[in-house]
């Protein structure tokens, strides 16, 4: 699909509508969109490409929206390979264009594509300005939204903000601005679980280019991946700001349980009703059933979590494993949970799911909790009471908290931001090679 978006703004969306999983491993509902942008002015310009999955419709639309122009400018955002399967093309098809790209991204490029034959080069920097006539970019560091070489650009003429992979989502689209999807419900929630599966470990970063967008007067995301954002700006920077600190959307419990024989599931179906009889809000995901990505995504709604899981050969069972490993490298924090395990002999879930909440930074765990000794019973309801009223009613002097000496050094070069407990001096940056004399604490 071709869509004149702005005076000389066009979007070339390719919908892949059969792939299921992205990333290898995380599940797609309707498939998923791949985005790029041309600018047609006085200069013709290309913003970014595609997934190889649709590189034949992607060269195809180029060539239509171009309409026998030659390309004069190439600007590559994101190196991330369902965003450069045409590099190659495109410099076949035009041998002499210009490419703009961040020196990290130029790095990355001649390693996926050491045949790629670029005759005119820029390596951009915070700043720099591309000119096309009447339009004008400028580009802006992004690192680690969500890999180190990202870079995204602003043109003034028509107020666009090109944002490579933030303010994306899983979805494909058919109608272009995010106003018009036909199921709101579903954008947040495809919105939520692509922010957390793919940039939620980097919420410092995110908060990072934020700042710098802040500065900016925008009418428009233009994001890689997704419908583009106007009147819904404010709500993605309101999601993208709360996401990014690891703060809660609302106020209520998340339940996050998972059964060998059945037996853990009757806790389950306890503490909802319980819940229920105490209109708090909450939710919950059945890991025997639900997808790691659901579950993260809605463990970015809530504060509060309650995590019920079996023993299992002496240890935690899988998936809750699994879970707390997902959280811990996304770098969740923030969090309240209780703990309760079921085992028939020597439990250990229990201690083994404390032990990696301790990972977590500034989180805590409620000190009631629930031993199930093979299946549910009578006597343990009310302990079940008291896990909910004090998880609910926020026992803060009892709460066993963990204290995070984690800080935040920010290289004044290139943005990179350092999360650690200190700086050692010999550190240096990832991205533009700087000592740590470059380094600054900000927190």
């Amino acid at each position: 699909m071709i869509k004149q978006l702005d005076k000389g703004l066009y979007l070339l969306n390719q919908n892949n509508y059969g792939q299921r999983i992205f990333e290898g491993e995380i599940p797609l509902k309707k498939g998923m969109s791949y985005n790029a942008y041309v600018i047609l002015d006085d200069k013709t310009c290309l913003l970014d490409t595609a997934d190889v999955s649709v590189l034949d419709e992607f060269i195809d639309n180029l060539k239509t929206c171009l309409n026998g122009k030659l390309l004069d400018y190439f600007v590559i955002h994101h190196l991330e390979p369902d965003h450069t399967a045409g590099i190659v093309e495109v410099l076949k098809l035009f041998p002499n264009v210009t490419v703009y790209i961040s020196s990290l991204g130029y790095a990355l490029l001649k390693q996926f594509f050491p045949e790629a034959d670029i005759k005119n080069l820029v390596r951009v920097n915070e700043g720099d300005k591309l000119n096309l006539g009447h339009h004008e970019l400028t580009f802006v560091n992004a690192p680690m939204v969500h890999w180190p070489e990202v870079v995204v650009s602003y043109d003034a003429y028509i107020k666009t903000l090109f944002s490579a992979d933030a303010f994306g989502s899983f979805t494909v689209i058919n109608n272009v601005d995010s106003s018009e999807y036909e199921d709101q419900d579903e954008l947040l929630y495809e919105e939520r679980r692509y922010y957390t599966n793919i940039v939620g470990k980097y919420g410092d970063q995110v908060q990072a280019l934020l700042k710098k967008a802040q500065t900016l007067d925008i009418k428009r995301f233009a994001p890689l991946h997704g419908p583009i954002h106007t009147s819904r700006i404010p709500t993605c920077l309101k999601y993208y700001d709360l996401w990014s600190k690891y703060e809660k959307e609302e106020d209520g419990v998340l339940i996050v349980y998972c059964s060998i024989y059945g037996h853990s599931v009757k806790a389950y179906d306890y503490i909802n009703d319980k819940l229920t009889k105490m209109n708090v809000e909450h939710d919950a995901v059945n890991l025997n059933h639900d997808d790691f990505s659901i579950a993260l995504a809605k463990s970015f709604i809530y504060d509060r979590i309650i995590l019920i899981a079996p023993t299992f050969n002496m240890g935690l069972f899988p998936l809750m494993r699994s879970y707390l490993l997902v959280m811990q490298d996304h770098n969740v924090r923030n969090k309240t949970f209780a703990l309760i395990e079921n085992g028939s002999w020597a439990p250990q879930a229990k201690s083994l799911m404390a032990k990696l909440i301790n990972t977590f930074k500034n989180c805590q765990t409620i000190p009631t909790t629930l031993t199930i000794k093979s299946s549910l019973k009578k006597e343990d309801l009310p302990i079940l009471d008291s896990i909910c009223e004090e998880l609910v009613k926020g026992n803060s002097d009892k709460i066993n908290k963990k204290t995070s000496n984690l800080h935040h050094f920010r290289c004044k070069l290139c943005g990179f931001i350092l999360e650690a407990d200190k700086l050692d001096s010999s550190f240096k940056c990832p991205l533009c090679g700087k000592d740590s004399s470059f380094f600054e604490m900000i927190d």
